[in-house]
């Protein structure tokens, strides 16, 4: 190409120019063309050399900043999946344990001895689950002892739903969770031929898992005797509920006189200032299970119900010393579940707020098994609150200590469920 170019400009009709002109002309354009290119070129190599610059400081900025970042967010870093989940949870148990259950004392098979029911219910494991469930058959009530009357109190348990295959859209399920006032010796209370539990005011809520893509959940209470309505909450969704059924599904349950709230797997479902009826003091709970004609599996478990509400802050830092019966462990494990996180929260809330206070973390446990490893598991598990307060919440790990003191230090009866439940706990000791 260039070539044929050459060709033209030689043969062109250029007639009144000398040809040693042009030819010098010529060679001059290739040589400001030439030098064109050629800084050209350089403003290039310039603009790439300035990029390639620009990127490693960049680069090496990004670098600074996330040693920098990684030294201030580091223990952020080992934040746990199940706390995660819990992220957003600031349920705090009641401080005092007034009744508890896991069914560990009962035998598989039978019904528990306390517990009342008009149909059949009886004691089970399940697989890959810890610990002993009560099942719950369809369409009949299971109700708990009497239980020390509350107005301020917090209600906790593990449910496992479990829905047969291929259910159409027409089946449903329902577990009724009931709040109950009954009198202490009325005989009525022993009858559940009906759906009317002679209950003076209640507050329940219905779960109801229609299918694994649509579960809904409402909420009611009545006040001066059955008929008498009081509050009621239209259907609400539940959409990430689908990943619940087959799994243990944690509920809390907290009343505050005529407050209610409740969370399921961490997430706040309701947060109701008047939905509780005035100045009733609930002593019973029972669990309501009904169905179309396909059979489902209703399980329950670790119930726990606390009366009053800690005031953390005053017991820690004004008192110097707080105690818990809230930073909750899988059995025999130092691993710490993930509904404690409401109480780490405040924990360490409190602690940032008070820069200069250490605090001595003491693990305790029950009389389960042998003094020498319930002494290693107290002091295993104080550690782990210390590792989830420094990794999950930032808190300085030079502002803590740990011991463990094992079952040599009970605070209730170990013979009772109750008195091992505040047995298992974690005090927080101003230095």
């Amino acid at each position: 190409m260039k070539k044929f170019l050459v060709t033209l400009l030689f043969f062109s009709p250029l007639a009144g120019m000398c040809q040693q002109d042009i030819l010098n002309r010529f060679g001059q354009k290739v040589k400001d063309r030439a030098m064109q290119r050629t800084e050209e070129g350089m403003d290039k190599a310039i603009d790439k050399a300035e990029d390639e610059v620009k990127k490693e400081g960049t680069a090496a900025k990004k670098k600074t900043d996330k040693k920098e970042t990684a030294v201030e967010a580091r223990p952020s870093q080992k934040k746990d999946a199940g706390f995660e989940s819990y992220s957003h949870y600031d349920f705090i148990p009641g401080e005092t344990m007034v009744y508890a259950e896991d069914f560990s004392q009962d035998v598989v098979g039978e019904f528990p001895l306390k517990w009342s029911t008009n149909n059949q219910g009886q004691t089970v494991t399940i697989r890959e689950q810890p610990g002993q469930w009560l099942r719950l058959m369809k369409d009949g009530h299971f109700v708990s002892p009497y239980i020390k009357g509350a107005g301020n109190f917090t209600l906790e348990f593990d449910a496992v739903l479990h829905l047969p295959e291929n259910v159409d859209n027409t089946s449903y399920a329902d577990l009724v969770i009931r709040l109950m006032n009954v009198p202490p010796n009325d005989d009525k209370a022993r009858q559940f031929f009906n759906n009317s539990f002679d209950s003076r005011a209640d507050i329940r809520f219905t779960l109801q898992p229609y299918t694994d893509e649509h579960t809904t959940i409402n909420l009611e209470s009545t006040s001066g005797g059955n008929n008498s309505g009081y509050f009621r909450s239209e259907n609400k969704e539940l959409p990430k509920f689908a990943s619940c059924l087959a799994k243990p599904i944690h509920f809390a349950v907290w009343v505050q006189k005529e407050r209610f709230r409740l969370w399921i797997n961490g997430e706040k479902v309701y947060d109701l200032p008047q939905a509780v009826p005035d100045k009733i003091l609930f002593n019973r709970f029972e669990f309501q299970t009904g169905s179309s004609s396909y059979d489902v599996g209703y399980y329950v478990s670790n119930i726990r119900l606390a009366e009053g509400t800690p005031d953390m802050r005053s017991k820690l830092i004004t008192e110097g010393k707080l105690v818990t019966t809230g930073i909750l462990f899988d059995i025999n494990s130092d691993k710490i579940k993930p509904e404690s996180s409401g109480v780490l929260q405040e924990i360490a809330r409190n602690l940032k707020e008070n820069n200069g206070v250490k605090v001595m973390i003491i693990g305790h446990t029950d009389n389960d098994g042998n003094d020498a490893g319930n002494l290693d598991l107290s002091k295993r598990r104080a550690a782990a609150v210390k590792t989830a307060l420094h990794a999950q919440y930032g808190i300085d790990e030079n502002r803590m200590q740990t011991d463990g003191k094992g079952a040599r230090q009970p605070v209730a009866d170990n013979n009772t469920k109750e008195g091992k439940a505040k047995n298992r706990r974690v005090e927080f000791i101003k230095l």
